[in-house]
Order: C-alpha cells, then structure tokens, then sequence
C-alpha cells in the first residue's frame, strides 16, 4: 500500500477515534454539543468545548448528555453513594441511564464529580533579625485547615508569636512577645445555609501575664455566601470561659455569649482579603468581655507559595494588674498552601 494512502487511512481512524471519545449534550431544542463533562453543581453543568472552550450549561435546557468515560454522579435523594458509570441516553427526554442501572432524571443531579474531601490550608512563617544599633529578634508561625463534606466542616488554626530584645547598654534581654494559640471547631450543616458548632480554644499569653485561657462554646451557624472567590458566615451561641492569671494569681470562671464573622473575597490575580471578628461578651459581669478580630491579605507567588500579611486586634476589657486591654500585632510571612 502506498505511503500516502496509509498515512491517509490513519488519520481518519485517528479523528474518528477521537470524535468517537467525545462526550455528548443534547439540548431540548434539538442542538448538540461535542466535548468534555467536567462537573455540574447548582444546576449548572460545566462543558470543555473545543469549539466553545469552557462553557456553563443550564441542565433545564438539556434532555439528555452522554459521556466516554465514568463520571460520578451524585443525585439529591442520595448524596451518600455516588453513581461511578458512563452516562448514556435513555431514550426518555430529561433522563440519562447510568450503567443500566435505573435511569436518573436530569432534574434530580446534585453534583457530578464533585472534588474531592480533603484538607485544604496554609502554613505561615515569618522572622525579623535585627543587629547593630537595634538587637532584636522576632518570629511567628501560624496554621490554618479546613476539610468540608457535604454536611459536616472540620476546621483548626493556630499561631506562636516571640519576639526578644537586648539592649546593648545593660546587655540584658527582654522578651516583648510570647504568645500562642490553637482552635478548633466543628460545624453539622443541616440544611443547605444553616449549621450548629461546637468549638474550643486554648490561649497563653506570658507578657499579658496569661498562664491560660480555655473557651468551649456551641451554637448556631448561618453561611449567607459559599462561593470559589467569596465566603461569609455569622455565628450566635454560648462560651464557657476559664482563664487564669499569675502575678498576682487569679482566675475567672464564667459563661458568656458568642457572635462572631467570618469573611474572605478574592479579587484580581487571586488576592484573597480576609477579616474575622469574634465578641465574647460574659453573663457574669458586663465590665468582662473579650474581642479578637483580624484582617489580612493574602497574594500568591506560586500555585503553593504565597506571601502574607495581617493585623491583629485582641482587647480584654479585664486584664491582669498593670496590664494593657489592647494587645495589636502586624505580622508577615510566606505562606505554604495546601
């Protein structure tokens, strides 16, 4: 056979092969389109066209769609136990067959491939050496995670802040900053917005003479927005509080309510602000309540390095004898992004 005519034959089994592979939407006015399910979510189906590129489709104008390879489909009556098969026409308008099992309606997708459940976070690192006139060091280290399922959210933070200084006249070294945290919380959703939590914190802060602070709390939840490039959520419930101080000893124990807010919003180039607000005010005395809240700014500088940089505001309005009621940090770091 002819060079020619082979190399011929074979490109059109090679295009026919590769027309073949491509996944299928047909639409109820009776147009198709050729190319890739990526997913669907909210009723929305994402489509990689090669003529159109990346396209979002609306599923009540679709009557059926077909795929090449399984897909994971997982429908609103059963978000448990997603369908792992190739979708194919079931000859019924507003219907696909999912591996001749029974036929799925359209209507009733929640998600298809949905991403993976996995931790998703951050660790941050930062350092200030100074020598010479000034001898200083300072250091702060901090993680926050979150892992989220269709109904549960797992979430943990945490930071250490130091910060020595010498000075050179007496030669005596002073620490101006020795503090560290950690937290935990855990939030039920049962309908699609609203959750109830349950969270505990634990806190030191050696110069404000705070040998500990523990606060478990619980309440209810609301997420107004979920979104890739924007979340907000608000929180009202109940906190226990114990706190001990040293020099003089004292220790308080009380309960308190909580509200509390969360916001970020990524803007250009994947700049993502963020700002936290908690107040927890205490049933005990109105002169006691605590409120910690920070804003920050986050910029990548690789798909898992980015630099980072955030103000912090913690007031107690019943501190340890001589002591301030405004504690406010400015830190920046590089952060690791997981």
């Amino acid at each position: 056979m002819h060079t020619r005519t082979l190399a011929f034959i074979l490109s059109v089994v090679t295009v026919a092969a590769l027309t073949a592979r491509a996944d299928e939407v047909i639409f109820k006015s009776g147009d198709k389109l050729t190319g890739t399910v990526k997913s669907v979510e909210g009723g929305k189906m994402t489509f990689e066209s090669k003529v159109a590129g990346t396209i979002t489709l609306s599923l009540d104008d679709i009557k059926t769609f077909t795929t090449e390879q399984p897909i994971a489909v997982v429908t609103k009556q059963n978000a448990e136990e997603p369908i792992n098969q190739a979708a194919a026409a079931s000859g019924k308008e507003g219907f696909v067959s999912m591996g001749g099992k029974t036929d799925v309606a359209i209507a009733d997708i929640d998600k298809v491939n949905p991403p993976a459940v996995k931790w998703t976070g951050k660790v941050t690192a930062g350092a200030v050496l100074a020598r010479g006139n000034t001898h200083s060091s300072s250091a702060n280290l901090g993680y926050e995670a979150a892992r989220r399922s269709e109904n549960f959210r797992l979430s943990s933070l945490g930071a250490y802040y130091f910060e020595n200084q010498k000075d050179l006249s007496t030669k005596e070294k002073h620490t101006t900053a020795d503090n560290f945290f950690v937290k935990g919380q855990a939030d039920w959703f049962f309908t699609e917005k609203s959750y109830l939590y349950g969270n505990i914190k634990y806190e030191k802060d050696r110069i404000a003479k705070l040998d500990k602070r523990l606060t478990p709390g619980a309440g209810y939840g609301y997420q107004w927005i979920e979104e890739s490039d924007m979340n907000l959520s608000t929180e009202a419930g109940l906190a226990w509080t114990y706190e001990k101080y040293k020099d003089p000893t004292e220790e308080n124990r009380y309960m308190s309510g909580r509200l509390a807010y969360h916001v970020d919003k990524t803007l250009w180039s994947k700049v993502k602000l963020y700002h936290n607000l908690e107040w927890l005010p205490s049933f005990k005395s109105s002169d006691m309540y605590l409120i910690n809240a920070d804003l920050g700014l986050q910029a990548p500088i690789t798909d898992r390095l980015a630099f980072d940089a955030k103000a912090i505001w913690a007031y107690n309005n019943n501190p340890a004898a001589d002591r301030y009621r405004t504690d406010s940090r400015y830190i920046m770091g590089l952060s690791w992004l997981f």
